[in-house]
């Protein structure tokens, strides 16, 4: 493993942390609801006002289960109430893991470097979908945030990983999708890579000196 510049310093990337949703799987669920059967403008109904709301961000933070999401929605939006009933009763097919995830992690353990999680994900949906994950057993750590009650970009939940696997996080590189995580942990001394595909992973890793 090479060397990095940090901080007026030389530190070593000894870890690499990785979001999970659309780093290591697909969290497709616009393409979900249509291989359910929605017309294209439920879709985007239900996608700007179901999914990417605040709403769901407190499911990541571990504080409604899918049963009060159903009960919710239904109340909402009651002449869709068959469709959401349908979505978060299928949900376990909203992610599909990407080919290149276990393959990349198994790459970097053979070089020697540690490899942990650091997610916002609901539990319920964890328990579905993370067994199945290939590459989760190459791992060495996961921090899960509904189960925390803790998400990104809270910097105690990158302190929290620091403390639970006795992490140097200057010598830790993060890979995540959302900028304003990205940001959140440079803010805690971590080198981080926002994350916009393989290829240009492969080449930021590399310039920190990241062997794969």
């Amino acid at each position: 493993m090479m060397t990095k510049t940090w901080n007026g310093g030389v530190e070593m990337i000894r870890c690499v942390v990785f979001d999970v949703g659309n780093v290591l799987a697909d969290f497709r669920y616009r393409d979900y609801m249509r291989d359910l059967g929605f017309p294209e403008e439920t879709v985007e109904f239900l996608a700007r006002n179901m999914v990417e709301t605040d709403y769901w961000a407190e499911l990541d933070l571990g504080r409604h289960t899918i049963a009060d999401a159903v009960e919710t929605f239904t109340g909402r939006y009651p002449a869709l109430a068959g469709e959401i009933r349908a979505f978060w009763e299928n949900i376990r097919h909203i992610v599909a893991e990407y080919d290149y995830a276990q393959p990349l992690i198994h790459r970097l353990k053979e070089k020697g470097y540690g490899v942990y999680l650091l997610s916002n994900y609901p539990v319920e949906t964890a328990e579905m979908h993370w067994p199945t994950f290939r590459f989760l057993p190459e791992t060495d750590g996961r921090i899960i945030s509904g189960y925390e009650k803790l998400a990104k970009p809270d910097p105690a939940i990158y302190r929290l990983l620091e403390s639970r696997f006795g992490l140097d996080l200057g010598t830790c590189v993060f890979i995540d999708d959302n900028p304003a995580n990205v940001k959140a942990a440079r803010a805690v001394g971590m080198e981080a890579v926002r994350f916009t595909g393989l290829p240009a992973l492969e080449e930021a890793l590399k310039d920190l000196g990241v062997t794969l």
